[in-house]
Order: structure tokens, then C-alpha cells, then sequence
């Protein structure tokens, strides 16, 4: 097993042994959110409204998020509401001050929601989220935690160890692979199966077809573009539990790759 496998092995045991720890655990690690240029949506499900955002681990030596953990934008500014009406033009807010930041998959992924009952009150369910260059979110404290984030610890990471890894981590291929893959997991249906005929259909809705011409994007676009297809094959719908598992998979794949290569910098050593 090559060194990569070793460490993105260790990681995913650690994030599975903190299911366990109390509540009264330290606050879990400061994460990185990947800039967002087009938004992600919001998809609607039985009263909830969700929309998938990719981040990565700035604090090597902090635990990794538990189910279900709350966290705050560092910057509120940085995250963006934006609601597009039918008969108005879109309506802009500070994401903060209407939507809940909550754990999705560990460290890789925060998942924004509102009730879509408040998101129709704000203009209508067509909205997305967008992420400025730079951006990163803080654990919610809690009572009782034998370890909180202090103020120093809060300022190292995010003007210090963010900026360092929007040059080493945000501007990579895996990068762009990872924020179009999560693009693309929203346009899946939300209840049923997928099917391989409607490959084609859910790319366009989510990505189309025009590929970058910047190298870097471009070889985003096509890592991304071979990763959805692999997903769509029957062996590796079957291997992983259908396509969004496995484009979740691939997903947080590229976010470890994103992170080991951060932590080897030793910015956050």
C-alpha cells in the first residue's frame, strides 16, 4: 500500500472512531470551503432544502468533525444566498443569516440547509449558494468543551494556513474536479434510481459541455467528467451503492488527495 493510501486509510479510521466520543469532545478542526464560481444548487426534499459544499481540513492535529456538527462561516460575506425569482430579477443574502452550515462527510463536505418553507418566503426554491475565493468555516462552540478554538488558533488558521492553501490546494486539478462533481450531484433525482441512459441529460443540467480552455480547469473538467462516467458503468454503481455513492466516493477522493498534499507542505505542522 503506497503512502497516499496509508494516510487517506488512517484518516478515514480516525473520522470513524470520533462517531463514538462524546459530546464533550474538542472542537473539531477549522475547515476549508472550495470557491464556488457558478454556486451550487439547492435541492428540495420533504420540507428540506440542501445544497453540498466541498471543503478540506486546515488543523491536521484537531479532530475531525462528528455527525451532525455544526458550523459557523468565518467570514459570513464569503457565503452567498442567491434566490432567483420568476418575475424579478435574483435577490442576494448573507447565507449566514437564513441557512444552517451541518457535517455531511466528515471533513470533506458541509451541507447547507433551510426548511423550504423559509427558502419560498425569500423568493422561491431556484437558489443556490456561492463560495468566495479564500473562505473557511469554525466549529459552533459548545458548552463544556475541554479544548476550544481560541482566538490566536482562529486568526493562524484563517488568515495565515487558508491563504497558503488556496495556493497549494484550491488551485489543483482534484480541486476543480471536486467542485464539479459536486455541482453534479445535485441534478440527481432525489428519490428513485439512476439510470445509465440519463448520463448525458444530468451532465448538461448540471455542468454542459463547454470545456475550459484554462489548462488547469480543463484538466479539472476532464477528471471530473471520467470520474461521473465511471460511476455510471454497472460495476462501479454496483461496488460503491448506486451513483450518487459512488460520485460521493469520488468525490472525497479527490478531497483527501487535496489534503495530504496540504498537510505535506507542513503549513499546519
Amino acid at each position: 500500500m503506497g503512502y497516499r493510501n496509508v494516510v487517506a486509510t488512517a484518516i478515514a479510521f480516525a473520522f470513524i472512531s470520533l462517531l463514538s466520543v462524546t459530546q464533550l469532545q474538542a472542537a473539531p478542526q477549522i475547515l476549508a470551503v472550495l470557491e464556488t464560481d457558478v454556486g451550487i444548487a439547492f435541492v428540495c426534499d420533504d420540507g428540506i432544502c440542501k445544497a453540498q459544499l466541498s471543503t478540506y481540513c486546515l488543523q491536521r492535529e484537531r479532530p475531525a468533525p462528528s455527525m451532525g456538527a455544526v458550523y459557523l462561516p468565518a467570514v459570513a460575506e464569503d457565503f452567498t444566498l442567491t434566490v432567483n425569482a420568476e418575475t424579478q430579477s435574483p435577490t442576494h443574502f448573507v447565507a449566514a443569516d437564513h441557512v444552517t452550515f451541518i457535517e455531511s462527510r466528515g471533513f470533506m463536505s458541509i451541507a447547507a440547509v433551510i426548511f423550504e418553507k423559509d427558502l419560498q418566503k425569500l423568493g422561491g426554491t431556484n437558489a443556490v449558494i456561492r463560495v468566495a475565493a479564500n473562505a473557511s468555516m469554525l466549529p459552533e462552540p459548545v458548552a463544556h468543551d475541554p479544548n476550544p478554538l481560541t482566538e490566536k488558533e482562529i486568526a493562524f488558521a484563517t488568515q495565515s494556513l487558508r491563504p497558503i492553501g488556496t495556493k497549494i490546494a484550491d488551485q489543483t486539478p482534484q480541486a476543480s474536479a471536486a467542485r464539479l462533481l459536486a455541482r453534479v450531484m445535485q441534478t440527481l433525482p432525489v428519490r428513485g434510481p439512476v439510470t445509465n441512459g440519463s448520463a448525458g441529460q444530468l451532465w448538461q443540467q448540471g455542468i454542459g459541455d463547454d470545456i475550459p480552455r484554462e489548462p488547469l480547469k480543463r484538466g479539472g473538467y476532464t477528471r471530473a467528467r471520467d470520474a461521473y462516467n465511471d460511476c455510471f458503468t454497472g460495476s462501479q454503481a454496483s461496488a460503491y451503492g448506486g451513483v450518487r455513492r459512488c460520485l460521493e466516493y469520488k468525490h472525497d477522493d479527490l478531497i483527501r488527495d487535496i489534503n495530504i498534499d496540504y498537510w505535506d507542505s507542513r503549513v499546519g505542522s
